[in-house]
């Protein structure tokens, strides 16, 4: 194989798009990792510019909509300082949508000898699809770098992600690639064995991991990075297929067993949990970093949500009659169940179990750092009395899911994960045309007005903001406070995050632990110093990463103020140990500035006035409101789901399960 990198339109001018996806400063952070990785190994690197030198030369949708852009010597016809061609690497214009419109691209290619493309920029849906497109029936291999491809729709981007994949390009992420074209290191000494997790469980016998495990993924403890847990090999077609299989054949059954033996089944389940809780917590702290006082409290808090299942489905059924019919509700079939790896135990049971309940099947497809907690329950699943394969899980990858998506046998999803996984399910079942329930994180904000008491507000903020390290999706990550009383809470805001222990997760005193892996330590660093150098600035309780306790992966809890509210540290969901905070002269600014992001899952509010309170509760836009307390946390028995970008149909938990794991159906005839 000799690759190159191309670099297509990652120019100033298509880079300022305010819904770029992923962010300007995240897209250009990934492409200078392949722009590095591709210098370092001595392959070519080829930069593709879009350049009009002449209006007659825009493209007619650009003359028709007097778009000015990328003009020859103007600012925006430049890419970024750190996307800037070195002297010796080639730069290529177009003046239509594909690299391989300009002549002099595919020659210079096999000059070079090269065969396989790496393609990275902007954007998507256009630009970047047009040049694989162009490049397949020239005979290259074609590769598209995850996270370094961005797009402003991105709807659009995930059909089109999801077209090329199934004929024309692979998609990998920038690890991936920068893995692939680096030379293998000279051989070492004989490194010791990891365990392999099951790759799929179907008809309650593993599936036999493959004897070849390049395709696996080592999990290492976020505490201890020197420490691989287990490995999982990445479940392809045939397993995604089987598993959906099997989940089918045992549906039948299942909808047939009366609703209390479905309930006997829950209650020993959560039974079972509730007695082993301390194990389960130190799993979960082990695989995930999550502090072990956090871990025992998601370990009750799956036990409440099965518990609160339980109650709901005993609910007398919702429906109507007439004159001639009657309507029910039924359930929907096999249904797929996509969970992170930051609730590895709580969120799954919180979807699979409702499930159940209802009469469904399930598919459990976790994320790789909970695959070792969802090998465990689904053991637990077995021993607690659960028909063979009406759970079965398959691991894997996003392309995993994506072909989970897509099986015949799946008749709907709930997914809970990132904003770009949403997309991807929200484009295969719209067009399958099957339920999606999808909850897309947050950027959440905390209203911290003046009357608040500062002190007591600060410390409830910094242990929604930092614990856990910042890694669950109703984490304080915006406060906005008063002017007249920003600079008292600012320095309460420092006090009581100086007093939070941070280190090893197994620690009883620890409230921030690591994040889960190297690449989040270094996406997280890269958004903060991104954000100082456009004029944010910053606080943390110790200089530098180098700081940080043991040997895990840490970064430190860090305060943001001073950043404009169209930047990406204000606008992007972190997912980190960062707390960004806005000063607001007024209410209807600090009203503005709390609904001013895509996202819209919790917002908080500090004080005490009647007048203040409603006015948030009428005007918060977000799906979880909450008065005097962080936004971190929700109730096991309550609806639970957002607004705007953070969802994608109805909510989860408590009385909302009904409305997404049945539908309604209409019988006429009936003999009364």
């Amino acid at each position: 194989m000799r690759p190159a990198l191309l670099i297509v339109d990652a120019q100033e001018d298509f880079l300022r798009s305010s819904n770029l996806q992923p962010a300007r400063g995240a897209l250009c952070g990934a492409i200078a990792q392949l722009l590095q990785a591709f210098r370092d190994a001595r392959l070519p690197v080829v930069h593709v510019w879009t350049t009009i030198r002449h209006d007659d030369e825009r493209m007619p949708h650009w003359r028709t909509h007097q778009d000015p852009r990328c003009r020859e010597g103007t600012p925006g016809h430049q890419p970024p300082e750190a996307l800037r061609p070195l002297p010796g690497e080639r730069v290529i214009h177009k003046q239509f949508f594909s690299a391989f419109s300009s002549d002099p691209l595919a020659p210079a290619l096999r000059n070079l000898g090269v065969d396989t493309l790496v393609l990275s920029g902007v954007l998507l849906r256009s630009c970047i699809r047009t040049t694989a497109m162009d490049a397949y029936p020239r005979g290259f291999t074609v590769w598209i770098a995850d996270g370094a491809v961005g797009d402003d729709d991105p709807v659009h981007a995930a059909v089109t992600r999801r077209y090329l994949a199934d004929r024309v390009a692979r998609f990998a992420d920038v690890d991936t690639v920068c893995r692939e074209i680096t030379p293998a290191p000279a051989a070492s000494a004989k490194q010791p064995e990891v365990p392999t997790t099951r790759l799929a469980s179907v008809l309650g016998v593993p599936v036999r991991p493959p004897d070849d495990t390049t395709g696996a993924v080592v999990h290492v403890a976020p505490g201890n990075r020197g420490h691989p847990l287990w490995q999982v090999p990445l479940g392809g077609r045939r397993e995604v297929a089987a598993a959906a299989q099997a989940a089918h054949n045992a549906l039948a059954d299942w909808q047939r067993t009366p609703l209390r033996q479905r309930e006997i089944f829950c209650e020993t389940l959560a039974d079972a949990i509730q007695a082993d809780a301390e194990g389960w917590a130190r799993r979960i702290a082990m695989d995930t970093g999550k502090p072990i006082r956090d871990a025992r409290l998601e370990t009750g808090f799956a036990v409440d949500l099965v518990r609160s299942a339980i109650r709901f489905a005993r609910m007398p059924e919702v429906a109507s009659s007439g004159t001639g019919w009657r309507a029910r509700r039924c359930p929907l079939g096999v249904v797929a169940v996509i969970t992170p790896w930051n609730n590895p135990l709580a969120i799954p049971l919180g979807k699979i179990v409702p499930a159940l309940l209802h009469g469904n099947a399930v598919v459990w497809k976790p994320a790789i750092p909970g695959a070792g907690i969802a090998a465990a329950a689904h053991q637990l699943l077995a021993e607690c009395g659960l028909p063979p394969s009406v759970v079965t899980v398959v691991q894997g990858d996003r392309t995993t899911a994506e072909q989970l998506f897509e099986d015949p046998c799946v008749a709907a999803v709930t997914l809970t994960g990132s904003a770009a996984a949403g997309d991807t399910a929200h484009v295969a079942c719209a067009r399958r045309r099957i339920p999606l329930q999808a909850e897309l994180g947050g950027n959440n904000a905390a209203i911290v007005w003046e009357d608040a008491d500062p002190a007591d507000a600060a410390r409830q903020i910094a242990r929604g903001a930092f614990g856990s390290a910042g890694q669950r999706c109703t984490a304080n990550r915006r406060t906005i406070v008063a002017a007249g009383v920003a600079d008292a809470f600012l320095d309460a805001l420092r006090a009581a995050t100086r007093e939070l222990a941070w280190g090893d997760p197994m620690d009883e005193a620890t409230v921030v632990g690591p994040v889960i892996s190297a690449r989040a330590q270094q996406r997280i660093t890269a958004e903060i110093t991104r954000a100082r150098a456009a004029g944010a600035e910053t606080w943390s309780p110790v200089d530098s990463v180098a700081g940080t306790p043991g040997n895990g992966w840490y970064v430190p809890p860090t305060l943001v103020w001073s950043a404009a509210p169209g930047s990406e540290i204000v606008q992007e969901e972190t997912f980190g140990p960062v707390l960004v905070v806005q000063p607001a002269r007024d209410w209807d600014e600090a009203l503005a500035l709390c609904n001013g992001v895509r996202q819209g899952l919790v917002a908080a509010l500090f004080s005490g006035s009647p007048e203040i309170q409603q006015r948030f509760l009428d005007g918060a836009h977000a799906g979880l409101l909450k008065l005097n307390a962080s936004t971190a946390g929700a109730g096991a028995d309550a609806p639970f789901g957002g607004w705007k970008d953070s969802v994608i149909g109805p909510p989860e938990h408590g009385v909302a399960d009904v409305e997404f794991y049945t539908r309604w159906q209409t019988l006429y005839g009936l003999q009364p």
